[in-house]
């Protein structure tokens, strides 16, 4: 009997920064990855953005956009442009409101997405 490989990966990842829980949620797809990011326990899916790098012309970078919300959103498509760059695959993101875009917060739950990729490539 054949193995069976599941076509769906899901992995939790949290960040607290300035007292305030940040869960990051992501769903691992064959050729693509789907992640959240908001504030634990008021999670709201207020944005959708994807990324994905140019397969006809790789020195031009990333191809982006907003799907959901408004076009001078959260940050979801620069993100999302960053993440699909690093991994080289399809990106979809979604960015709470409650995950506010500062100098602080935002750096914090970038680094820590980016922390766990190099440490767990295998979720993403």
């Amino acid at each position: 009997m054949p193995s069976c490989t599941p076509n769906f990966l899901s992995h939790l990842a949290q960040v607290e920064v300035c007292d305030v829980q940040y869960n990051i949620r992501v769903l691992k797809m064959k050729d693509s990855v789907f992640i959240y990011i908001g504030e634990d326990k008021a999670e709201t899916f207020d944005e959708l953005a994807v990324a994905m790098p140019n397969a006809g012309d790789a020195s031009s970078g990333v191809l982006g956009t907003t799907i959901i919300g408004p076009r001078d959103g959260s940050g979801a498509q620069e993100l999302a442009q960053l993440i699909a760059r690093k991994l080289k695959k399809q990106v979809y993101l979604s960015l709470s409101s409650t995950v506010p875009n500062d100098r602080i917060v935002r750096p914090s739950i970038e680094k820590k997405i980016f922390d766990d990729i190099k440490n767990n490539i295998e979720c993403f």
